[in-house]
């Protein structure tokens, strides 16, 4: 007991590696299933943080406003001549009507996002035209174009090569890869064919005096409302959408998906409350003879609950380090495999763009707290039960 007395800390810290030993098994099977939870936990917290950062970086090369026109509640094409509408409002800097829609191509068996661009681009094409990976610019007039580098490799296309995209028009004509965009950007243009404006309106079936929707610059973005009301007032049946209302259904969107997937994972969460119920249930016979032991040489009831409490803290810690630096590695490092696609939402071509870390603190910490606070304390309540029986009654029942 002299050394009990000297060192407590470091002696309960050695008794409590060694039960770790003695129980290697149990010991590998509760921090195995606790790693397992936590490591995917922490990848769907991650990567969805991660997608809701990108989509507010985004934001800025986004107009302040979209206006489109609704004809029986949905979406139709909205007339050019309405940006003349609209250019003398005040706080309005600028009025431009843009051309872009989805294209179904049979051999992807999905869509894919045309974008036509003009001699004055809009912020977001102006972004992608300074986004190239390979080849060079498109041309304007000279039926060109420039995508996503997954969908020419997937449609096996290379510089040079034409395709012509399905369309209802005749005056479509077949596009000539040019270039294709950087992969850093792949989360935004993997499925995007850029182009000529007057190639979209022939292959998306817009007339000349048509656009699908009005980009609004603002000179002040405070003044947003007010633009807003008067926008609605001149152009009735109109839709307006605010540059942070876009970014927030992007945030709702990725957090919902976040959900369904940590719904998926409800399995996994059982398995660990059963883990937990196991432990909670009641010591077993060795460990309540180890028990007995230590309170027959000494040990009080206070230290046999702090021994216990270090080896759950022990396993719980290591657990729940591993299961999060696992789950950095896998968003970040390894790209989120078999994960990212049920978040980012692509039903054919999927972005392989690297993410750049926003990881909350607050968040790893509550996680870490939510986890651990509950397994340490389940094994209070089984060391507790067996240290308050006398130990000779257990060591001669044994």
């Amino acid at each position: 007991m002299s050394k009990s007395h000297q060192n407590p800390t470091l002696l309960l810290l050695r008794f409590a590696v060694s039960g770790l030993k003695r129980r290697r098994a149990k010991a590998l099977a509760v921090g195995g299933g606790l790693f397992f939870a936590v490591a995917l936990l922490s990848a769907v917290l991650f990567l969805s943080d991660a997608l809701r950062a990108e989509s507010q970086r985004a934001e800025a090369a986004w107009p302040h406003l979209t206006v489109s026109s609704l004809k029986g509640g949905r979406p139709t094409a909205t007339s050019v001549h309405d940006a003349s509408k609209l250019r003398d409002i005040l706080a309005v800097g600028s009025v431009r009507p843009r051309v872009w829609g989805y294209v179904f191509l049979p051999a992807l068996q999905g869509n894919v996002t045309v974008v036509g661009v003009s001699s004055e681009p809009a912020p977001p094409e102006m972004a992608l035209r300074a986004s190239l990976g390979s080849g060079r610019d498109l041309v304007l007039g000279a039926h060109e174009m420039v995508t996503g580098k997954d969908l020419a490799t997937f449609l096996g296309l290379r510089a040079g090569d034409e395709l012509g995209l399905p369309s209802v028009s005749p005056k479509a004509k077949p596009l000539k890869l040019v270039g294709t965009f950087a992969s850093n950007v792949d989360l935004y243009t993997t499925d995007v064919v850029l182009m000529d404006e007057a190639d979209a309106r022939a292959v998306l079936g817009y007339a000349d005096d048509e656009a699908t929707d009005l980009a609004v610059t603002l000179t002040n973005e405070a003044e947003s409302a007010v633009v807003v009301k008067t926008v609605t007032e001149r152009l009735p049946g109109a839709r307006v959408i605010e540059r942070g209302s876009a970014t927030r259904a992007y945030v709702l969107a990725y957090g919902r998906r976040a959900g369904l997937v940590l719904a998926a994972c409800i399995p996994v969460i059982l398995a660990l409350l059963m883990i937990a119920w196991d432990r909670l249930s009641g010591a077993g016979p060795e460990e309540r003879r180890e028990i007995a032991v230590l309170k027959a040489v000494g040990f009080s009831t206070k230290d046999v609950l702090w021994l216990k409490l270090a080896e759950s803290l022990a396993t719980g810690v290591l657990a729940t380090a591993l299961g999060i630096v696992v789950g950095y590695v896998w968003v970040f490092a390894l790209g989120a495999p078999g994960l990212r696609a049920a978040l980012v939402g692509w039903s054919v071509l999927y972005p392989d763009a690297p993410l750049t870390p926003a990881v909350d603190a607050a968040e790893v910490l509550g996680l870490s707290l939510a986890i651990l606070g509950p397994f340490a304390l389940l094994s209070i309540v089984p060391a507790w039960r067996a240290a308050i029986v006398d130990p000779m009654d257990v060591l001669r029942s044994g």
